[in-house]
């Protein structure tokens, strides 16, 4: 899976590493003549990079990257390559390709509005192919149907889906790709993790809780790089957070 480069570091030998969108890290040595590199070697070269895609077996794998939240500047990162996605999507389907952006922040209502209803075993993507769908009929009345039962990760959206579990801790993020991407049972999980069965499934359910969090807060950041207020929605964290600072109750 392709990831963005969010940053740099050195690991214990000096050697460079690129820090990816999704908090994995992958080496990026200048050693020449095995791997030519010279650009990794200045402020000025390492800063032409950012914003590259690199392939993150990690990802694939479903490697957990830490217990931690990840870094605010890789989830900035996270979001943008998710809003990117769903405009690229809905350019290739709608009449209009300059109503993309407009598309994409009436998404952003909907999902904010009815992220409850996201269910506790329902596929990211598929769900979202339905409330993308919806969006593009109400702007845009050419459109090419939108599949809402395709699980398919070949599906156009699919990637983009994923791409936003990068921005889960690392638990959460394996266990939501091990069930909805590998296909496995709660049981088979289990079994491989060497955890108990109530563990696994309390690590999916925790993964469902989080994404819905992530979810919301991407409408949020996508909303205020336009200016635009969302509704109070119960539930929404950056709503609540809002709600105190307005009050006075921080």
């Amino acid at each position: 899976m392709q990831r963005a480069i969010v940053g740099f570091d050195q690991d214990e030998l000096g050697d460079w590493r690129a820090i990816l969108a999704c908090g994995h890290r992958q080496h990026v040595r200048h050693n020449p003549p095995l791997s030519n590199r010279p650009w990794v070697l200045t402020e000025e070269g390492r800063h032409r990079f950012l914003g590259v895609a690199l392939e993150c077996r990690a990802c694939d794998e479903g490697e957990p990257v830490s217990d931690g939240m990840i870094a605010p500047d890789a989830l900035e990162g996270v979001y943008r390559q998710f809003q990117a996605g769903l405009v690229r999507f809905i350019q290739q389907r709608v009449a209009n390709p300059d109503t993309a952006e407009a598309i994409v922040q009436d998404v952003g209502l909907r999902i904010h509005a009815q992220v409850g209803d996201l269910g506790q075993d329902e596929r990211l993507a598929s769900w979202l192919y339905q409330i993308v769908g919806e969006a593009m009929g109400d702007r845009d009345g050419h459109v090419q149907p939108v599949a809402t039962d395709d699980h398919n990760a070949a599906t156009p959206l699919a990637d983009t889906a994923r791409g936003l579990l990068a921005c889960l801790p690392g638990a959460s993020r394996q266990a939501l790709v091990m069930t909805q991407y590998q296909g496995l049972e709660s049981q088979e999980m289990a079994e491989r993790l060497d955890i108990s069965a109530s563990e696994a499934e309390a690590r999916v359910r925790r993964g469902r809780e989080l994404l819905r969090e992530a979810l919301l807060d991407w409408c949020h950041f996508q909303s205020e790089r336009v200016g635009r207020v969302l509704p109070y929605q119960a539930g929404c964290v950056a709503c609540a957070d809002s709600a105190r600072v307005a009050t006075g109750d921080e």
